[in-house]
């Protein structure tokens, strides 16, 4: 079973990438990402590495990409391919607004991105499941209306930051295209995440609390 997961050098996905070599010996992971394993990523990934295949390239340019994936027998993918800009930290950091560095690219990477997969995964017939890692930044900021009332997964939708927005549109975009080919998807929607490969990268600004008062 070859999994292909894009953004995998990076935080949450490598995590994923590793239990699924782990959970099954004759597992094969390939990893789609623009950067390739950093010294961290590769003390990770050393028990595994044998069954591990990682293909450095930008998820927004196609040509740089197709040709290679097509080589494996991929059945799975999780696409988590993404730019996480969110200031946390200190006061200072909390003024900074990330999106306004390099809107487009947010936009460009977290929707556009997600369309050039399925784009490419329309065309292969072998193709067995999708799931899309989209975020709890879709939902509100302040949640429900009362204090102590559950939060529904399919209301409170109002992402009011560039990185939900691309998120949301991408789950619709996501479900359209399942819809038009036939296409096994679905998407999931992440909290506030945390533990072993947080770190900052290029695609990500920051550490959970947890870590950083880990370490």
């Amino acid at each position: 079973m070859t999994l292909l997961v894009t953004g995998g050098t990076g935080f949450v996905m490598s995590v994923l990438a590793r239990e699924w070599l782990e959970r099954d010996a004759k597992a094969r992971v390939v990893i789609l990402d623009r950067a390739g394993l950093d010294a961290m990523a590769e003390r990770y990934f050393a028990p595994v590495r044998d069954r591990l295949t990682v293909i450095t390239a930008d998820i927004c340019e196609p040509a740089q990409w197709e040709a290679t994936l097509d080589d494996h027998d991929i059945r799975y993918v999780v696409h988590g391919a993404t730019v996480t800009p969110i200031s946390r930290g200190s006061a200072a950091e909390a003024k900074r607004q990330p999106e306004a560095e390099d809107p487009a690219r947010i936009v460009d990477i977290n929707f556009m991105g997600t369309v050039h997969i399925l784009e490419w995964l329309r065309k292969r017939p072998g193709f067995q499941r999708l799931v899309f890692v989209s975020s709890g930044s879709v939902y509100r900021h302040h949640g429900p209306d009362w204090t102590g009332e559950p939060l529904p997964e399919d209301g409170y939708v109002a992402p009011l930051t560039l990185y939900g927005i691309s998120k949301f549109a991408a789950e619709m975009v996501v479900n359209r295209y399942a819809d038009l080919f036939g296409l096994s998807a679905a998407s999931v929607r992440l909290a506030s995440v945390y533990g072993p490969m947080d770190r900052v990268t290029g695609s990500r600004n920051f550490r959970h609390v947890p870590n950083r008062v880990a370490h």
